[in-house]
């Protein structure tokens, strides 16, 4: 059984800890280079290479706040991806479940019925530490990021993307299988611009479908902009 491992990356990412962090055998290496270029009047995307079990792809797009979709990446990435099943992470992940428990849920969700599965992202050091299980419960959020290679699986949204599935015909399990944020570690000064970035996508994805979810991401974003603001 083969994992396809998925990462959308920029210039100046380190991919050797993300690398590092996952299993070193049956895994396919399936990166996204994302950049910004002015010069474009519509965004190109191709593949750069492949070497082995590693391909390389590139999306260049004019604007980040008018073009930039998350989906479109992870979609993109499911496209080259052969693995059974695919993972999809950021640069600034890391796998936090033991190799041997990675690989028994692996198993496990490829004997059942399920097409999908939850996982859970922390997002301090301490909560791989079981004596701060009450870390673990703020930080810790159940996040569809693994999936089973399948046509009819696709991604959705702008930001804070989806993985839309049908829930009356579709079996999505919950695994024990964690990922460390260290993007949640970073200083005020790199949360704020992950959040201004976060919050001008969601204004257009506000003004695009002007769902109740899509309106408490926006609210959301911005309190957390607020608080930020206060430190």
């Amino acid at each position: 059984m083969k994992l396809s491992a998925c990462v959308i990356f920029q210039d100046g990412d380190d991919l050797k800890g993300w690398r590092n962090s996952l299993p070193n055998d049956n895994v396919e290496v399936v990166a996204l280079r994302t950049a910004v270029n002015p010069k474009l009047k519509e965004p190109v995307f191709q593949e750069v290479g492949r070497i082995d079990d590693h391909i390389v792809l590139s999306w260049e797009y004019p604007d980040f706040e008018e073009y930039f979709d998350f989906s479109y990446c992870r979609n993109k990435l499911d496209e080259y991806a052969t693995g059974d099943w695919i993972l999809h992470m950021d640069s600034d992940e890391r796998l936090g479940s033991p190799e041997d428990e990675f690989w028994a849920y692996i198993q496990e969700l490829n004997d059942s019925e399920a097409v999908a599965a939850y996982l859970s992202i922390a997002g301090c050091n301490s909560d791989l530490d079981p004596q701060y299980t009450h870390i673990r419960k703020r930080y810790n959020i159940p996040a569809m990021r693994l999936h089973r290679r399948s046509a009819f699986l696709k991604w959705q949204r702008i930001c804070h993307e989806t993985l839309e599935v049908d829930p009356n015909g579709t079996v999505v399990a919950d695994t024990d299988i964690l990922l460390y944020h260290k993007g949640y570690s970073q200083d005020n000064e790199v949360l704020m611009q992950k959040a201004e970035r976060n919050g001008g996508l969601m204004v257009r994805e506000y003004t695009r479908d002007k769902s109740q979810r899509n309106w408490d991401y926006l609210v959301n974003t911005f309190a957390y902009l607020k608080q930020l603001s206060k430190r």
